[in-house]
Protein backbone atom coordinates (compact mmCIF):
# COMPACT_ATOMS: atom_id res chain seq x y z
CA UNK A 1 0.00 0.00 0.00
CA UNK A 2 1.26 3.47 -0.86
CA UNK A 3 0.92 6.29 1.63
CA UNK A 4 1.15 9.87 0.43
CA UNK A 5 1.21 13.04 2.50
CA UNK A 6 -0.22 16.38 1.51
CA UNK A 7 -0.73 19.83 2.95
CA UNK A 8 -3.93 20.23 4.93
CA UNK A 9 -6.59 22.92 4.70
CA UNK A 10 -5.22 24.40 7.94
CA UNK A 11 -1.70 24.57 6.55
CA UNK A 12 -3.04 26.13 3.36
CA UNK A 13 -4.91 28.81 5.34
CA UNK A 14 -1.78 29.55 7.38
CA UNK A 15 0.22 29.93 4.15
CA UNK A 16 -2.35 32.35 2.72
CA UNK A 17 -2.35 34.46 5.87
CA UNK A 18 1.45 34.63 5.85
CA UNK A 19 1.43 35.54 2.16
CA UNK A 20 -1.13 38.29 2.66
CA UNK A 21 0.87 39.74 5.55
CA UNK A 22 4.08 39.61 3.50
CA UNK A 23 2.40 41.28 0.52
CA UNK A 24 0.92 44.06 2.67
CA UNK A 25 4.31 44.63 4.31
CA UNK A 26 5.84 45.11 0.86
CA UNK A 27 2.97 47.26 -0.39
CA UNK A 28 2.07 44.97 -3.31
CA UNK A 29 -1.24 43.60 -4.54
CA UNK A 30 -0.97 39.94 -5.54
CA UNK A 31 -2.75 36.63 -5.89
CA UNK A 32 -1.78 33.62 -3.79
CA UNK A 33 -2.40 29.91 -4.14
CA UNK A 34 -1.65 26.74 -2.20
CA UNK A 35 -1.88 23.27 -3.68
CA UNK A 36 -1.70 19.67 -2.61
CA UNK A 37 1.04 17.23 -3.57
CA UNK A 38 -0.37 16.91 -7.11
CA UNK A 39 -0.61 20.67 -7.65
CA UNK A 40 -4.38 20.84 -7.31
CA UNK A 41 -5.55 23.96 -5.49
CA UNK A 42 -6.47 23.70 -1.81
CA UNK A 43 -6.93 27.43 -1.17
CA UNK A 44 -6.34 30.73 -2.93
CA UNK A 45 -6.80 34.44 -2.49
CA UNK A 46 -6.75 37.38 -4.89
CA UNK A 47 -6.20 40.69 -3.14
CA UNK A 48 -8.48 43.58 -4.03
CA UNK A 49 -7.13 45.22 -7.16
CA UNK A 50 -5.10 42.23 -8.36
CA UNK A 51 -5.91 41.32 -11.96
CA UNK A 52 -7.46 37.90 -12.58
CA UNK A 53 -4.40 36.90 -14.60
CA UNK A 54 -2.32 37.03 -11.39
CA UNK A 55 -4.43 34.24 -9.91
CA UNK A 56 -4.10 32.21 -13.11
CA UNK A 57 -0.32 32.59 -12.88
CA UNK A 58 -0.36 31.55 -9.21
CA UNK A 59 -2.35 28.41 -10.11
CA UNK A 60 0.15 27.49 -12.83
CA UNK A 61 3.08 28.13 -10.47
CA UNK A 62 1.58 25.83 -7.83
CA UNK A 63 0.97 23.10 -10.39
CA UNK A 64 4.48 23.36 -11.83
CA UNK A 65 6.26 23.38 -8.46
CA UNK A 66 4.34 20.32 -7.26
CA UNK A 67 4.51 18.43 -10.56
CA UNK A 68 8.22 19.09 -11.12
CA UNK A 69 9.18 18.81 -7.45
CA UNK A 70 11.14 22.05 -7.47
CA UNK A 71 10.73 25.80 -7.44
CA UNK A 72 9.49 27.30 -10.69
CA UNK A 73 12.55 29.53 -10.99
CA UNK A 74 14.83 26.47 -10.74
CA UNK A 75 12.69 24.64 -13.30
CA UNK A 76 12.93 27.67 -15.61
CA UNK A 77 16.70 27.93 -15.20
CA UNK A 78 17.15 24.23 -15.94
CA UNK A 79 14.91 24.51 -18.98
CA UNK A 80 16.92 27.44 -20.36
CA UNK A 81 20.27 25.74 -19.63
CA UNK A 82 19.37 22.79 -21.80
CA UNK A 83 17.80 24.93 -24.52
CA UNK A 84 14.34 23.50 -23.89
CA UNK A 85 10.93 25.08 -23.84
CA UNK A 86 7.63 24.51 -22.09
CA UNK A 87 5.96 23.09 -25.22
CA UNK A 88 8.19 20.01 -24.99
CA UNK A 89 6.49 19.00 -21.75
CA UNK A 90 3.06 18.80 -23.39
CA UNK A 91 1.16 20.38 -20.50
CA UNK A 92 -0.14 23.95 -20.83
CA UNK A 93 -0.38 24.27 -17.03
CA UNK A 94 3.41 24.34 -16.67
CA UNK A 95 5.19 27.67 -16.31
CA UNK A 96 8.71 28.91 -15.74
CA UNK A 97 7.61 32.12 -14.03
CA UNK A 98 9.35 32.60 -10.65
CA UNK A 99 7.27 32.56 -7.47
CA UNK A 100 6.14 28.95 -7.14
CA UNK A 101 7.77 26.81 -4.45
CA UNK A 102 7.49 23.09 -3.80
CA UNK A 103 6.86 22.22 -0.15
CA UNK A 104 9.00 19.18 0.61
CA UNK A 105 9.02 17.22 3.85
CA UNK A 106 11.25 14.21 4.44
CA UNK A 107 12.12 14.18 0.75
CA UNK A 108 8.47 14.03 -0.34
CA UNK A 109 6.58 16.79 -2.17
CA UNK A 110 3.56 17.46 0.04
CA UNK A 111 2.31 20.55 -1.79
CA UNK A 112 3.24 23.86 -3.29
CA UNK A 113 2.69 27.57 -2.72
CA UNK A 114 2.77 30.49 -5.12
CA UNK A 115 2.51 34.23 -5.44
CA UNK A 116 1.75 36.10 -8.64
CA UNK A 117 1.59 39.76 -9.51
CA UNK A 118 4.67 41.39 -7.99
CA UNK A 119 8.19 41.62 -9.42
CA UNK A 120 9.79 38.16 -9.53
CA UNK A 121 12.03 38.67 -6.50
CA UNK A 122 9.06 39.83 -4.42
CA UNK A 123 6.87 36.93 -5.61
CA UNK A 124 9.63 34.58 -4.43
CA UNK A 125 9.97 36.32 -1.04
CA UNK A 126 6.22 36.12 -0.45
CA UNK A 127 6.11 32.47 -1.51
CA UNK A 128 8.95 31.73 0.93
CA UNK A 129 6.90 33.27 3.75
CA UNK A 130 3.99 31.10 2.69
CA UNK A 131 6.08 27.91 2.63
CA UNK A 132 7.53 28.69 6.05
CA UNK A 133 4.02 29.06 7.47
CA UNK A 134 3.10 25.53 6.41
CA UNK A 135 5.74 24.15 8.76
CA UNK A 136 4.58 26.11 11.79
Amino acid sequence: MLVHHSLSQGEARAALEAGLAAARARGVVVALAVGDRTGEIIACERMDGAPARNLKHAFRKVFTAAEMGRDTSVFGDQLRQRGGDLVQWGDPRLTNLPGGLAVIRDGEVVGAVACGGAPSDVDIEIARAMAAATAA
